[in-house]
């Protein structure tokens, strides 16, 4: 009996290693396809955080102030952003939205 455990052993050996190889292989192949996927993914959505940034820094400017809050919720977008990498492009405009007064004109006036 203990040639016919044997054996079975060895079969099941050689259909298990395989199959073992082939999951793993597969595993791998996926892995790199989600993580392409999601650095596609990141891109767009830099993308597209860089774009709705500088919307909203040329409105600032434009406007001449920019409130306190607005200014908070900008900088949570950029930080946000700045995470992504590559962002030498707004670095800038932040320094420029900092200088910014935080009242317009007018209220500045009233005070």
């Amino acid at each position: 009996m203990t040639g016919e455990v044997k054996e079975i052993i060895a079969w099941l050996g050689a259909l298990g290693i395989p199959s073992i190889f082939a999951m793993t292989v597969w595993c791998i192949k996926c892995c790199l396809q989600y993580t392409r996927q999601l650095k596609v993914l990141a891109k767009a959505q830099q993308a597209q955080m860089r774009s709705q940034l500088l919307e909203q820094y040329h409105f600032y400017m434009d406007d001449g102030w920019i409130s306190e809050e607005h200014m908070e919720d900008w900088e949570n977008q950029y930080q946000a952003y700045h995470s992504l990498g590559e962002n030498g492009i707004l670095d800038s405009r932040r320094d420029q939205l900092l200088l910014l007064p935080n009242k317009k004109k007018e209220e500045q006036k009233d005070e």
